[in-house]
């Protein structure tokens, strides 16, 4: 008699960031489980480069859901460009029945204020302190006014995948 041992994989959430200049995206299964992340600088903005790069994270990872930014709210300061794209990553979803979740910023930071965590630079240092995968990331507190490095997305995308496992417990 044969006995096969059957695994399953564990359930995967994919948040993707579509910001002015790129997209952002994390992969969990945890709230302190960060499967991978990645940071996609887009010199020539083309949504079609931006859905190309959502549906091979998506068909890779197979996620249970998807986590967006909700951009409907006063603290949202994202840029026309990437509340589009965001509508548009949105409908896709749907149209390939993928379920989706959105968070906005000030639940981030709701989630985050159990850590003293108030705004990006003190939420990055919150995940740089759990995720062992982000330590290196040097994140300068930034300087007012100016605007934000790229790999700030990282953090920011991390973030809304954490909240997630939170909110959702």
């Amino acid at each position: 008699m044969s006995m096969s041992k059957t695994t399953t994989e564990p359930l995967k959430t994919v948040a993707l960031y579509p910001f002015t200049r790129g997209l952002g995206y994390a992969v969990m299964t945890s709230a302190l489980d960060l499967i991978e992340f990645n940071l996609f600088d887009l010199k020539d903005y083309d949504f079609e480069k931006v859905k190309n790069l959502v549906k091979e994270i998506v068909n890779t990872h197979k996620p249970i859901t998807l986590i967006l930014e909700d951009t409907n709210n006063r603290y949202c300061r994202k840029g026309r460009r990437a509340k589009e794209a965001i509508r548009k990553i949105k409908s896709w979803a749907r149209q390939n029945e993928i379920s989706i979740q959105m968070y906005s910023r000030e639940q981030v930071r709701a989630v985050f204020d159990r850590w003293h965590a108030k705004n990006k630079y003190e939420i990055a240092e919150v995940l740089k302190r759990n995720l062992p995968a982000l330590k290196n990331i040097v994140f300068a507190k930034p300087k007012y006014p100016g605007r934000e490095p790229n790999y700030e997305c990282v953090f920011s995308t991390i973030s809304m995948l954490i909240t997630h496992y939170f909110l959702e417990e």
